[in-house]
């Protein structure tokens, strides 16, 4: 090599900082920002069981397909990790246990990693135009039922571990917009991110993933459970930055007063990230919550701003993560209602009984559950029920025929039915579409609560957004 063309890594580093920073101004000039570790927060995420384990031994037993049998015992291994970590009573007694959980690996599926030329995400004069991603998707899906030592059922369900991102040709992760890609380039020069962050996982890697994201979902159902959470909060001097500062101290209350009533930005692509940095206050006092209908209550403003947020910058991928971690927290809380007050049977047929063909009266038959509609909700409201009232009534309904058009909620909102009862009835909405796609195509759609817990494989494709 020629003398004066070699870099020493010191001046190579330092190079490399100025050109991250350099993305980083870019990134952020004119407009709100994620930014670097000083607006991290962490969220303690607790969510309570979903049943009573009698006693206090438990026994897990983990089965699937003979490919699928290296699979069965690391699961296995880390969910008894997993539940013996979240509540210590708890010990593993594989021959007089108190309770049992018994999983079934239903599906494990790694496609081949795909690559795709499109737009450079990378920001800068010298950009490129186009760039190579490369995605990684990954699932696993487990159906479980817990058992007490006599054989009666405490729970079931099915729970699927999803992973789908994409990375550039430098290995950032380009799944968060602009943002992923800038701050992971800073971490790789840093020195401060995980292999994950840097490159795509490996195949053991991801199977690791998978397996720790289904252990905490089936364990989420059977202890309480709590986990932190590292989430960003969006930058801008004034009333943002004031309460990012008031959320770091964990005063999360006057955190949300202070984005709640800062002055809207009059472009909605950038007030987008203070109805962001509000979703994720009401997310914290929902996790705080003791009271699991308050929990609830401020769940549901949380998917109601973080689905504004999305609706006004949907480019923002970044927005995305928090909303999906929202959708699952409430399908736990309403699962958790519906378990401590389960709807009561469908009315009987009416009081004269039909004649069979033998002469003997025919047993009467269940009557279908008439379904709320937007009219009854709307009735409601104006009758003078309260908000809870109205948001209890449509989350245990049996049946629902909602029109959650665009001009079916803008009806209701004209009508005076808030956007908590309107996110409620799109929740609602969305878990009759659910059920009803699970159920054999010979049966009706099932609308009773229980239809929530759909046979071994999950639905494919994400969930429903709010708006």
């Amino acid at each position: 090599m020629q003398k004066g063309v070699r870099m020493n890594r010191g001046v190579k580093l330092q190079v490399a900082v100025c050109l991250t920073i350099g993305l980083l101004a870019t990134a952020a000039a004119g407009a709100q920002s994620f930014g670097t570790a000083k607006e991290k927060v962490t969220l303690l995420r607790k969510l309570p069981a979903l049943v009573h384990l009698p006693g206090e031994t438990i026994a897990v037993k983990v089965t699937g397909h003979d490919e699928h049998s290296d699979l069965a015992r690391d699961l296995q291994s880390m969910l008894e990790a997993e539940l013996t970590k979240d509540d210590p009573r708890l010990r593993i007694d594989e021959h007089a246990p108190s309770a049992i959980i018994s999983c079934r690996i239903t599906d494990f599926s790694h496609p081949t990693p795909t690559v795709t030329a499109r737009p450079s995400l990378a920001v800068g004069k010298n950009a490129p135009k186009t760039q190579n991603y490369l995605r990684v998707t990954g699932s696993l899906s487990v159906s479980f039922q817990t058992k007490s030592a006599g054989g009666a059922e405490l729970s079931s369900d099915n729970v699927t571990a999803k992973y789908d991102r994409e990375f550039d040709s430098s290995g950032n992760s380009a799944s968060e917009g602009v943002k992923g890609s800038v701050t992971s380039a800073w971490k790789r020069v840093t020195g401060g991110a995980s292999s994950e962050d840097l490159n795509p996982p490996t195949d053991a890697e991801l199977r690791a993933l998978l397996i720790n994201r289904a252990v905490e979902k089936i364990a989420a159902h059977v202890v309480n459970t709590s986990e932190t959470v590292e989430v960003f909060l969006a930058k801008q001097k004034g009333a943002l930055d004031e309460g990012d500062k008031l959320a770091a101290g964990g005063l999360w209350e006057r955190a949300l007063e202070t984005f709640e009533t800062a002055t809207p930005d009059p472009k909605p692509t950038e007030d987008a990230y203070r109805l962001y940095d509000t979703g994720v206050a009401y997310e914290a006092l929902a996790y705080k919550a003791e009271d699991p209908k308050a929990a609830m209550k401020y769940l549901d403003e949380a998917a109601i701003d973080y689905g504004k947020a999305i609706d006004s910058r949907p480019s923002e991928k970044y927005f995305l993560e928090p909303q999906r971690r929202i959708e699952d927290a409430i399908a736990h809380y309403r699962q958790l209602e519906e378990e401590k007050h389960p709807a009561p049977q469908a009315a009987a047929a009416p009081s004269v009984p039909a004649v069979a063909d033998s002469g003997t009266p025919a047993a009467p038959k269940p009557t279908a559950a008439k379904a709320l509609t937007n009219a009854q909700v709307v009735s409601m409201v104006k009758s003078g029920m309260d908000e809870d009232t109205v948001t209890q009534a449509v989350r245990s309904a049996k049946a629902v025929n909602f029109d959650m058009t665009t001009g079916g909620q803008q009806a209701l909102i004209g009508d005076g039915v808030s956007l908590t009862v309107i996110q409620a009835m799109k929740t609602r909405a969305e878990r009759t579409h659910l059920a009803s796609a699970h159920q054999p195509a010979t049966h009706p759609a099932a609308t009773h609560p229980a239809a929530t817990h759909p046979a071994a494989t999950p639905p494919a494709g994400g969930s429903t957004t709010p708006k």
